[in-house]
């Protein structure tokens, strides 16, 4: 008998663990996505190069198949094309109708927010140009413009004066498929992110980080700590709004992540939420930190599979994101040995080889890879990723050819 069918949406780094966590589990894999040189092209047992957004077209072309599963980690902009698939084949998970949403319309998220009474900030999400000056007009700068339904960092920009408010809105909707722009007061205070798992209607998971992240104007994500600095009283209030947020989504089963801001008046700003696996290496940082394997168990919710979710134990661990400075082409990396023998090294994962053009971060697909690593404690963290980074080394030579 073959194997039955599990369709990845997306073939990026954060997608991959997915395609070889269902070929583990025995299944065929088939990837999608519009880039022909996505890594998911080598990994699936079948790929198609057409966009994750489409999933009449990606029906027709598959025809009546026997799907067992679709996912798409790390991917808010496939998320609606999950719960299209997963009905066209009758998988047996379907996402929640709320939660997805959430994911794909962060104005509707913050909405929600509002709704629970929860602490919030001033916003406007409107798909007008004049609409969206105005409102921000009478809102408290810095700012920041958003495309409502895009992930990845990508078309983000923080603003600091009205000036720069036009062009921000133009750089967003390149990457809005709704054609809304979300405008957001900027909250001050420690950014944070939650990792969770949710059954039955229980939040069965949660790794809560310290995130830091790039300053303006794109302001993405560099580095995670966990666990996350927090004393007990902000964690169970923490606790408690996340799970407030996920039934009034209608969010029982299945991973979310959650980015939020604390301030230094001890208030939780819930900035955007996914009903997925978190991008930027999330899962790989919750598996080495906890022995949680968040992918497999992702993929046996959307099997239908019943879940116990068991984290073993509990390790103070960093993940650092690889990056370039400048746009360029690599031509070396050095020093990969020699870091593989730091006994604070627990991973390392680069996406590029040399010969391979890669960007300045501005955005998050533009990483270079992951550096996991694990200590003691959280002082002897920064020390041992310092070292790590001044013995890895990538050789790029810089160009005037580099693009978004």
């Amino acid at each position: 008998m073959s194997a039955r069918n599990i369709i990845v949406l997306g073939g990026g780094e954060d997608q991959i663990p997915a395609y070889r966590e269902a070929r583990r589990l025995g299944y065929h894999v088939i990837g999608v996505d519009q880039r022909p040189d996505a890594l998911g092209a080598a990994e699936a047992d079948r790929f198609l190069c057409m966009t994750s957004r489409d999933p009449a077209a990606i029906a027709a072309t598959l025809g009546p198949i026997d799907v067992a599963a679709v996912i798409s980690p790390a991917s808010d902009a496939a998320q609606e094309s999950v719960a299209e698939l997963s009905r066209i084949y009758g998988t047996a998970h379907q996402p929640s109708p709320g939660a997805l949403r959430c994911s794909v319309d962060k104005g509707f998220f913050r909405a929600l927010v509002a709704r629970l009474g929860l602490p919030s900030h001033a916003y406007v999400q409107d798909g007008s140009t004049e609409v969206l000056l105005a409102a921000a007009g009478r809102m408290r700068h810095p700012l920041i413009v958003k495309p409502a339904d895009s992930s990845g960092s990508k078309g983000i920009t923080a603003i600091g004066t009205p000036a720069d408010l036009r062009g921000a809105i133009e750089h967003a909707w390149k990457y809005s498929f709704s054609h809304q722009v979300i405008i957001e007061e900027i909250v001050s205070g420690r950014h944070c992110s939650a990792e969770c798992f949710f059954t039955g209607g229980r939040l069965g998971f949660m790794a809560v980080t310290d995130r830091t992240i790039t300053g303006p104007p794109e302001m993405i994500s560099l580095a995670h700590v966990v666990p996350a600095d927090l004393d007990a009283s902000v964690h169970a209030r923490l606790r408690e709004a996340i799970v407030m947020i996920c039934a009034e989504a209608g969010h029982e089963h299945g991973p979310v992540n959650l980015d939020f801001v604390l301030t230094p008046e001890g208030d939780i700003h819930f900035i955007e939420m996914g009903a997925r696996l978190g991008g930027n290496g999330m899962p790989l940082m919750v598996r080495h930190a906890f022995g949680l394997n968040t992918v497999e168990a992702a993929i046996r919710l959307a099997l239908g599979e019943p879940l116990e979710i068991n984290a073993p134990f509990r390790r103070t661990a960093m993940l650092q994101i690889l990056t370039s400075e400048a746009d360029g082409v690599l031509r070396d990396v050095v020093g990969m040995d020699a870091l593989l023998q730091m006994p604070e090294v627990v991973d390392v994962q680069v996406f590029k080889s040399p010969g391979d053009r890669v960007h300045a971060y501005r955005q998050a697909a533009h990483k270079l890879g992951y550096l996991m690593v694990v200590a003691d404690t959280r002082e002897s963290l920064m020390p041992a990723r310092d070292r790590a980074l001044e013995t890895l080394r990538f050789v790029i030579e810089n160009d005037e050819k580099g693009s978004e």
